[in-house]
């Protein structure tokens, strides 16, 4: 399907009031996130800390014999929605964030993945923005699109995006009608852009000649965490939502990337290499210290990546 029909705007699209959580861990919710430790791709949680109650709190939310994949939590923190390559091929589901009432959102024949909720006070406050391959074909075989839909209603999805090269990792703004994404329509680069959640008012954030992708929102709106190759390995930056003040947050030898925000927005977490060559939960202050390992292994050549952190109700 190249065309689509439109779906009725999210509204009201009004700033909300954050209540400060407690400082860093406290209550700052759970980290969600994927791993191979039992072999294979799947979903797991735990709390946002190192302590051996933190340690403890460890546990799967998926369990089957395909990979599932880029679990995000819906704005309330009360679902994670996912991919799960089923009938190979990957859909979009939903679950509640300790692993029951699963759903499956999407079933075309195309590849849909990378999901992002639309904010707690839109309404339908259901819908989920997503990367799609329904538009690949032999002319265009890169040509990865953005989509959203709303799993309460019959319609069909909106593609957002329209350019036969990558358009993906959509996140939608936790306070506003906006929504980031990667592409590499500018080139043979990846950077970050800004669009309408009805596909408008486009804008491109980053120039850099270099790949900058994975945008991660701040939990009130204003600065867009995103992972970048410039310094020679891949880090983490923060900017503002118009592209300006572009900071670097992690500076390790090694590969740092996906970031998200914790609920305060004064922290970081993302995925790494370690010295064990496993991929580990990182979190991290956004002035660059205060690292904390979150995951570690169990074994060697475990993956712990995708990492995000559950918003605060």
């Amino acid at each position: 399907m190249i065309g689509a029909l439109a779906i009725t705007l999210l509204a009201p699209w009004a700033p909300i009031a954050y209540a400060a959580p407690d400082a860093f861990p406290g209550r700052n919710g759970k980290i969600v996130f994927v791993s191979n430790r039992d072999g294979n791709d799947e979903i797991y949680i735990m709390n946002a800390g190192r302590t051996p109650e933190d340690v403890a709190s460890l546990r799967r939310l998926t369990n089957n014999s395909v990979p599932d994949r880029d679990p995000v939590f819906s704005s309330d923190g009360s679902k994670i929605a996912f991919a799960r390559l089923r009938d190979d091929n990957w859909d979009i589901f939903t679950m509640n964030s300790d692993g029951t009432d699963e759903m499956r959102i999407t079933q075309e024949a195309s590849g849909e993945f990378q999901p992002s909720f639309a904010p707690g006070f839109s309404r339908p406050r259901q819908t989920i923005a997503f990367t799609s391959t329904r538009d690949v074909s032999a002319r265009q075989p890169f040509n990865h699109e953005i989509y959203r839909l709303d799993p309460e209603s019959a319609r069909l999805p909106m593609q957002l995006t329209f350019d036969p090269e990558l358009d993906t990792e959509p996140a939608w703004s936790p306070t506003d009608c906006k929504i980031a994404f990667s592409s590499k329509r500018a080139g043979g680069n990846r950077d970050i852009y800004i669009m309408g959640c009805s596909g408008l008012d486009l804008r491109r954030l980053t120039t850099n000649p270099t790949s900058d992708s994975w945008p991660a929102f701040s939990p009130d709106g204003k600065k867009i965490a995103f992972q970048s190759n410039r310094s020679g390995n891949t880090d983490i930056y923060v900017m503002n939502i118009d592209g300006t003040g572009q900071k670097q947050v992690t500076t390790d030898v090694s590969e740092e990337w996906q970031p998200a925000f914790s609920p305060d927005g004064a922290w970081i977490v993302y995925s790494s290499w370690n010295r064990l060559g496993n991929a580990d939960i990182y979190t991290k202050k956004l002035d660059g210290t205060a690292e904390q390992r979150i995951t570690s292994g169990p074994t060697e050549g475990v993956q712990n990546t995708q990492p995000d952190w559950q918003p605060s109700p």
